[in-house]
């Protein structure tokens, strides 16, 4: 397996891992957007989940956001849910402190027809405070040729 996708899905599990980990100190339970999650993402006809960052190292070269994992395997896809479920949404989340900015994309299906896409942003400070926030789809203004601070604002 490439080098690059194995870092890849460590990294994303060990993110996934740490927020389900945080606690309850750290955290502010935003009750609406996590009954969204909730019942707005579901397992039922979930094909996948691409997931896709904005970042501010990125090369010159990379179109932004920056496709980095396709998750199809059920155990992934049960994974990412289950956090869902547990997920707190921190409400101060510093903008000037965000480095990253994550896309998953969860593609539902029957049979080979694509009956759905939903889209859930997560964004990450450096304090470990994240925001997650569903929304209805890529539109073309989110794809940048690359991604600075001060598209950070108008991604939000």
């Amino acid at each position: 397996m490439n080098h690059r996708l194995i870092l890849l899905i460590m990294t994303l599990t060990i993110i996934f891992f740490l927020w389900g980990c945080s606690s309850k100190e750290k955290t502010m339970t935003n009750d609406q957007t996590h009954e969204s999650l909730v019942s707005n993402f579901t397992a039922e006809n979930l094909h996948s989940i691409g997931v896709s960052e904005y970042r501010l190292d990125s090369l010159p070269y990379k179109a932004q956001p920056e496709f980095l994992v396709f998750l199809s395997e059920e155990e992934e896809k049960k994974r990412i849910l289950r956090w869902m479920e547990t997920a707190k949404n921190k409400t101060d989340i510093s903008q000037a402190k965000i480095q990253k900015i994550y896309v998953l994309q969860f593609q539902y299906q029957i049979g080979e027809q694509v009956v759905d896409s939903k889209y859930l942003a997560y964004v990450e400070d450096s304090n470990g405070a994240f925001y997650v926030k569903p929304f209805e789809k890529m539109v073309p203004e989110l794809n940048l040729e690359k991604f600075t601070e001060k598209d950070i604002d108008s991604i939000m």
